[in-house]
């Protein structure tokens, strides 16, 4: 696929995957707010965004700023996004955003219901941080400032099943000796922060453009209630749960076909 890396104006950085219709990506949880490095990291963002590309549209694969202060707000955000997109495409454009970008294009949709975002797919995401998130999050962050990774903490928010998540502890922990957070994690600990103080539940009625939201029935970080309320909270939203999927599922095959369908409708 053709691709470039660049800025946008406020200092997002993209890989833009295609030509056609743009369409934005925001990315899940990142520990460095840059692009992914070439080799097995950019390949895996490639084949989150091929079908998207396949379907006519030039994917701008997005990150968060990059020297982003602890401090920083989900609001304030929010509104870099929403500068960057209207500068850059000068209309509204179709979002799709995962797990952590789901909660800026919600906080996006809020804040600025109109003149930024077409139609929103929302994979993975709700209008707080779950619980079991809530705990991973502090472990990440705890274990960032000892210079260590809690990758192995993760395997609650891969999957319910208990014997499964036992199985998943040492290869997540051996991924982690290999994938340790940055000396400089200033950008992860001030969206973690930001991420651990958002909701918008109070504020979902505000929402203005046409809302699909996604989730897996095994995905932890959040309850399935969660999903439910944020899908019945926006005015005219369609929600899809998949029962076979956990956090990752924007990876599937039905995901795509649901996605490009709502994107497309008239």
């Amino acid at each position: 696929m053709p691709m470039e890396q660049g800025f946008f104006s406020t200092g997002l950085p993209y890989l833009a995957f295609g030509t056609g219709t743009p369409l934005v990506y925001l990315s899940d949880f990142t520990m460095t707010h840059t692009v992914p490095r070439p080799g097995a990291q950019r390949v895996a963002a490639a084949r989150l965004v091929r079908p998207f590309v396949s379907a006519g549209y030039r994917v701008f694969w997005t990150n968060r700023r990059p020297g982003m202060v602890p401090g920083t707000t989900m609001g304030e955000i929010a509104g870099e996004h929403a500068a960057a997109l209207r500068e850059q495409f000068g209309r509204p454009v179709p979002v799709v955003a995962h797990g952590t970008g789901g909660s800026v294009a919600l906080q996006l949709a809020v804040d600025h219901p109109t003149g930024v975002i077409s139609r929103l797919v929302l994979a993975g995401a709700a209008h707080a941080l779950g619980p079991v998130g809530r705990r991973f999050h502090r472990d990440m962050l705890a274990a960032a400032e000892r210079g260590r990774s809690a990758m192995h903490r993760a395997a609650p928010a891969i999957t319910r099943d208990p014997l499964l998540r036992g199985l998943l502890v040492v290869p997540l922990w051996i991924a982690g000796r290999f994938d340790r957070p940055p000396a400089d994690h200033s950008d992860m600990k001030a969206m973690l922060l930001a991420e651990d103080a958002f909701d918008v539940h109070d504020r979902l009625h505000r929402v203005a453009v046409p809302v699909l939201v996604v989730w897996g029935a095994r995905d932890h970080l959040w309850p399935t209630e969660m999903f439910r309320q944020t899908a019945d909270a926006i005015p005219g939203a369609k929600g899809i749960e998949y029962q076979r999927a956990g956090h990752s599922v924007v990876s599937r095959a039905d995901f795509f076909r649901d996605a490009t369908a709502f994107l497309k409708a008239a």
